[in-house]
């Protein structure tokens, strides 16, 4: 919450000179940032909605990002060419998967960026899906260039059933399903970021 606080001030620029100088807050670019996903023989992404970082000393110390789970695309089939069997299986991902309309959004707060090495930083902090909210833990790639804060996450994974996403799953596989399908539970991510440092415009 206290890092949330900080978000709040920064985004609404009520903070002081000497806070100026010691924290600093970057905006994520929704266009240029996506969350890149892989799961059995399929690959995507997904957009965010808004984000940003919180840094103190230059350092990051928290971050509310949040995602725009209608935004789910797959990119392994050619839509030219499998047109329909993309649609169905983006909206199968969307409406029986992830139930988008009554979670729409997916968010992950920053609570700690513990430095590993140079740019390498161990981040840690809440993750909530599908109306779950878990701790989640992954390494990323975090840099400074200039006005430009640029962040890459090494590939990590979730299981999709800790957050109660069952559709499918050889755990939970469903009385009246013939064939027997499933979907594995094991998710892949990499997270590509890029965020611009804002000027503050109000003080006191």
């Amino acid at each position: 919450m206290k890092k949330f606080l900080y978000i709040l001030l920064l985004f609404t620029g009520f903070i002081s000179r000497a806070q100026q100088e010691k924290f600093s807050f970057y905006r994520v670019d929704t266009i240029e940032s996506k969350v890149l996903w892989k799961c059995d023989k399929h690959n995507g992404l997904i957009k965010l909605k808004a984000g940003g970082f919180v840094l103190e000393d230059k350092i990051p110390v928290g971050g509310l990002f949040v995602i725009d789970m209608h935004s789910i695309k797959d990119l392994d089939m050619d839509p030219k060419q499998f047109g329909t069997a993309v649609m169905i299986f983006e909206n199968t991902l969307k409406n029986e998967f992830f139930e988008v309309d009554k979670y729409p959004l997916a968010y992950f707060e920053l609570q700690e960026a513990k430095k590993i090495k140079d740019d390498l930083y161990q981040l840690t902090g809440d993750f909530t899906l599908h109306g779950i909210t878990n701790c989640l833990t992954f390494k990323a790639h975090i840099r400074l260039e200039g006005n430009v804060l640029k962040m890459t996450s090494e590939k990590f994974s979730i299981d999709r059933t800790d957050w109660g996403i069952y559709r499918m799953s050889p755990k939970r596989p469903y009385q009246d399903d013939e064939n027997g399908w499933t979907v594995p539970d094991k998710i892949d991510l990499k997270i590509n970021l890029i965020a611009y440092k804002e000027l503050f415009k109000n003080s006191f």
